[in-house]
């Protein structure tokens, strides 16, 4: 015998087991009920014929007794007392102890004797005993044979007894026959013949209808148990499947009728900043440049049931610009209508940005480049220019009137003076492409800030500016830098004062130490920068130009310049500004006096 064989006949006879089991419970739980229902119905019945046997005692007993001669008393009394004490304690077992053994073996004594007592009152009149074959019908309902036999022997007892010493009160006669008992008993039996045969059937049909039940029932325990394994494993999957869909980085999706999407939670608010509602109208978030072409894409997959994959941007709630990849398949394969789609969205931000980023570093290494050779071109024939004009200030190429040396003399420093500038270009060029100060030496803060001030003098007396100088004499404003480029940003710095203060102005320089920083400062209490344009001062290719009430932006790299030399030194420059003047700020790395040997020339 093969082992699936076996293992089915193992299934079938624990199938039949249970089945026995199920079958014999429900059985038991039928009769008991129907032992229980009639123990209350018989308690009810004893009372109605307790109190039929009084009302018989008022109404029958006086004329039914002897004729003419009765003792209403007695049956009164009989009646009451007596029909009592048969009834009290089967009802008391009915109401409290139903469904017994011994609750339906009183009964059917209390029954019998009931009976006895009714056809006594009525004087053992005929047609009174017919209520004997009901008695033993209502016990029938019962279905327990033990029943019927109880009460047929009480029946039997019953007719024996009285018939000897009360023949009249059973028999309607003072002298019967000596076997009249056995009559009336054999068509008791007759009876019972009947009933106990309806007794067993009814046993059988609570069998059936027990063992259907059984079935039923096991059936539907095994269908709900199938239906609830497979919910729970429904709800293990769908569970599964929004764990993984919240803990993966990509957002997933389904289409519905309206072009909407379902989405699940955590990735999608955590990409969007949005509720899952706002996925039934995405397209909202989509940037209006990419919506047209991202909506139409998506329509034309929807529509023909194809493939959908595109990169677009969306603006989060928050107010955050995302460029996110979208990829999306048909659910079916069919190619009529709309399908519905499932799909990812994925948010690549770096990527483009990356890509964007690694584009605009080509093109600026390319335009500095230029720059650096364009600047470096330019310095050749200012050089080559110098020289002439050195020789000719000298005399060497004819005698020159003083004016002429003067002359001579300014267009020399105007072109060291463009020199110079051009090779603050090919700094700023160095420090775009390396931040790291190649050629660093110790300095005095304060040496810069005097000599570069001593510079612009006469430019500020032309213009009536007072420059004013508030610097620490100790030797604790020493930095480690190079010199010629931080006397590119304090002479930036103060050309830049000097241009936008007005005749009459102040101009205040500032260096002293503060913890482990220098810190300088250029005041020019003349001009105020709106915050907008302050933090605009330091990009890329922006300066300042006053009109009225601030700075405009132009194209230049003054300031630029300075915050890239500023870096290059791990230090910060920022600007302040209010009614009362603009305040530049410089804070670099403080090195101590010792280490400060620095004097510029």
């Amino acid at each position: 015998m093969s082992v699936n064989r076996i293992e089915q006949l193992k299934l079938h006879s624990e199938v039949a087991e249970l089945i026995s089991s199920k079958t014999k419970s429900i059985f038991e739980a039928l009769v008991q009920r129907n032992y229980a229902d009639c123990d209350h119905m018989f308690a009810v019945l004893l009372i109605i014929e307790w109190l039929g046997g009084v009302l018989t005692a008022f109404l029958v007993s006086p004329t039914s007794w002897e004729g003419v001669s009765s003792n209403t008393h007695i049956h009164v009394m009989l009646s009451i007392w007596l029909g009592m004490a048969i009834i009290i304690l089967p009802v008391g077992l009915a109401w409290f102890y139903s469904g017994k053994a011994l609750t339906r073996q009183t009964i059917a004594v209390a029954q019998t004797l009931m009976t006895a007592l009714i056809i006594h009152l009525c004087g053992g009149r005929l047609e009174t005993h017919f209520l004997i074959f009901g008695s033993l019908t209502f016990l029938a309902f019962y279905a327990d044979w033990r029943v019927l036999v109880t009460a047929t022997v009480m029946t039997a007892l019953d007719h024996i007894v009285r018939g000897v010493y009360l023949p009249f009160s059973v028999y309607g006669v003072t002298y019967p026959e000596p076997w009249r008992w056995v009559e009336h008993s054999s068509w008791v039996l007759f009876a019972d013949v009947f009933l106990i045969r309806k007794c067993v059937l009814d046993m059988r049909e609570k069998l059936r209808i027990a063992e259907k039940q059984a079935q039923m029932e096991l059936t539907n325990q095994i269908i709900e148990e199938q239906v609830i394994e497979r919910t729970e494993q429904v709800k293990q999957s769908e569970e599964k499947f929004r764990n993984l869909c919240s803990s993966v980085p990509t957002v997933i999706f389904e289409s519905n009728a309206d072009d909407g999407w379902e989405v699940i939670g955590l990735p999608w608010f955590q990409l969007t900043a949005a509720p899952i509602e706002k996925g039934k109208e995405w397209w909202t978030l989509v940037a209006e440049s990419d919506r047209e072409r991202t909506l139409d894409s998506w329509k034309q997959a929807v529509e023909k049931g194809s493939e959908w994959s595109q990169e677009f941007r969306i603006q989060t709630l928050s107010g955050v610009t995302k460029w996110i990849k979208a990829k999306a398949v048909p659910l079916t394969g069919k190619g009529d209508g709309k399908r519905q789609l499932i799909g990812t969205l994925e948010d690549v931000t770096d990527r483009k940005n990356a890509e964007e980023n690694n584009r605009r570093i080509l093109l600026m290494n390319q335009r500095d480049d230029f720059m650096a050779m364009l600047a470096n071109d330019l310095k050749n024939p200012i050089v080559g220019a110098n020289r002439i004009l050195n020789l000719m200030a000298e005399g060497k190429l004819g005698k020159l009137e003083t004016e002429q040396e003067q002359i001579l003399t300014k267009i020399v420093e105007g072109n060291n003076e463009l020199l110079r500038m051009i090779q603050h270009i090919i700094s700023v060029y160095k420090y775009d492409r390396d931040s790291d100060i190649r050629a660093s030496e110790h300095a005095s803060v304060t040496s810069l800030i005097r000599d570069c001030a001593a510079k612009f003098q006469q430019h500020a007396d032309a213009k009536k500016v007072k420059i004013e100088l508030h610097l620490s004499e100790s030797g604790d404003v020493g930095i480690l830098g190079n010199s010629e480029s931080l006397r590119v940003v304090i002479q930036n710095l103060l050309e830049n004062a000097l241009k936008y203060m007005p005749v009459g102005g102040t101009i205040s320089l500032r260096a002293f130490r503060q913890g482990d920083r220098v810190m300088f400062e250029v005041n020019n209490s003349g001009s105020f920068i709106e915050l907008d344009q302050r933090n605009k001062l330091f990009e890329r290719p922006l300066t300042g130009e006053e009109d009225g009430s601030g700075y405009l932006p132009k194209v230049g790299l003054g300031l630029y310049m300075c915050r890239q030399i500023i870096d290059a030194h791990r230090g910060d420059i920022y600007c302040e500004s209010d009614a009362d003047g603009t305040t530049f700020t410089v804070s670099l790395p403080h090195v101590t006096s010792k280490e400060t040997s620095f004097q510029p020339s």
